[in-house]
């Protein structure tokens, strides 16, 4: 802003020539007049000799004859990597605050021993020239590697920025790393780096970049909005990866309870696994082959047609689901034909024949046809403390396994028989070549059975 013409004349001495008292308007007219003056003229000339000092001591030159108020631009552009808010003044001291002027040291004086050197003496003006000009090739050489190094920051700085804008993310990263190597203090290639890990759904570490961003510039209005709204991101991001950590602590239990044999331990593992993870299919085909090996075909299946039904183009899942269902309904099959010759058997052409119509209609409606045990060759009622057998067929598997009449099943694989109906649900569960264990109270004498 220019100065403008005023009518005051101003003498030698500095004093205001006047032929009358000033009156109060005149007063605020002066005051007024300050207003205008320009930045320079408002500041003292020790806050100008401190400006010109900081300038030397960052850019290795001064600007005294630019404005002032470029001039603190670009200092503040070197310590904050931009522009400050507030008045001048204002701006003015937080960078007094920062940098601090160089000490100078004392000139010392040379250490003349008269008695040894007599004939030495105190260089003259011709040699403190020399010394003087030593000192600004120093200062020379100093300043061209300082424009230097900013050069190269500044070259690297927009080759970053364009392979990003190219979607080369790693490549753009690397780069910002040698802008930071050069200038660790560069705000806003710290920034930059925020962006593209932000990008990358790499939380953590965009976080860190933005508050580096901050600290070095701590009123940039667009890091502190970076780093209060990638911090609940950040949150969420541990939070995941703390489930995705139990999760595969989890599956490496069951992985390894299910290897050394411990099926019903790894059943259990998987089992909790699958409440967490409810969507994986290789949860429910890992669970669906332990309960093959507890001899469990029926949950199996179940548990196979889960993992077919999340994933019906994986091809082992739907061959598992169909041998296992034609295993089952064979078995089923079979079931029936010994449950309806060992009916025939104990009761007759009478029972035998209504049992076969029976069968043939889909409807087992015989004497005891709709209990499993008669594949087995034994029918059951519930009794005190367990199930009772009231039959054996002769030449039956519960009759060469040694079990008679009246015999209490307390227990068939390790499971306490409560009922008669939960008795026969076992044995559907099983094909009828396996094994059978069974815990038999006999009079008041306890044994194991197999058939």
């Amino acid at each position: 802003m220019k100065r403008p013409d005023s009518k005051i004349k101003f003498v030698g001495t500095g004093k205001i020539e006047t032929s009358r008292k000033l009156s109060m308007l005149t007063l605020a007219g002066l005051w007024a007049f300050s207003l205008f003056l320009p930045a320079a003229a408002q500041m003292s000339s020790d806050d100008l000799a401190r400006l010109k000092g900081m300038e030397e001591k960052l850019f290795f030159k001064n600007y005294e004859d630019g404005e002032v108020e470029s001039r603190i631009t670009r200092l503040e552009k070197k310590v904050f990597g931009d522009q400050g808010e507030g008045s001048l003044a204002e701006r003015f001291a937080k960078l007094k605050e920062l940098i601090k002027p160089e000490a100078k040291e004392a000139p010392k004086k040379p250490n003349i021993d008269t008695k040894t050197a007599p004939n030495k003496t105190v260089p003259n003006n011709s040699q403190k020239s020399t010394y003087q000009g030593s000192n600004d090739d120093l200062m020379d050489r100093k300043r061209r590697a300082m424009l230097a190094k900013e050069e190269e920051v500044s070259q690297l700085q927009a080759e970053a920025v364009e392979l990003w804008k190219a979607r080369k993310g790693q490549e753009a990263i690397e780069k910002f790393q040698q802008v930071l190597r050069l200038a660790p203090d560069y705000a806003e290639a710290h920034f930059s780096m925020g962006v593209i890990y932000e990008a990358a759904r790499r939380y953590g570490e965009a976080l860190d970049s933005y508050k580096r961003a901050l600290a070095l510039n701590p009123s940039k209005r667009e890091y502190q909005e970076a780093v209060s709204s990638l911090g609940k991101k950040a949150e969420k991001e541990q939070a995941e990866q703390g489930e995705k950590a139990e999760l595969k602590e989890l599956a490496m239990q069951a992985s390894a309870a299910y290897k050394r044999g411990e099926y019903n331990s790894a059943l259990g593992f998987y089992k909790e696994l699958d409440s967490k993870a409810p969507r994986q299919a290789m949860v429910k085909y890992n669970i669906a082959t332990i309960y093959l090996a507890l001899k469990n075909p029926v949950d199996a299946l179940d548990y196979f047609k889960q993992a077919y039904k999340i994933k019906p183009d994986e091809e082992r899942y739907k061959e598992a689901v169909e041998k296992l269902s034609a295993n089952l309904k064979q078995a089923q099959q079979e079931r029936a034909e010994a449950e309806a010759t060992y009916i025939s058997k104990e009761g007759g052409d009478t029972y035998g024949s209504k049992t076969n119509k029976a069968i043939k209609g889909g409807n087992l409606a015989g004497r005891g046809s709709t209990q499993a045990s008669a594949a087995y060759g034994i029918l059951t009622k519930k009794g005190e403390g367990g199930v009772e057998i009231t039959a054996i067929a002769p030449q039956s598997r519960a009759d060469r396994a040694g079990l008679k009449k009246g015999d209490i099943i307390k227990a068939v694989d390790g499971t306490i028989t409560e009922n008669n109906n939960a008795f026969n649900d076992m044995l559907k569960r099983k094909q009828l070549n396996e094994g059978v264990q069974m815990i038999i109270q006999r009079g008041a004498k306890i044994g194991q059975f197999v058939m």
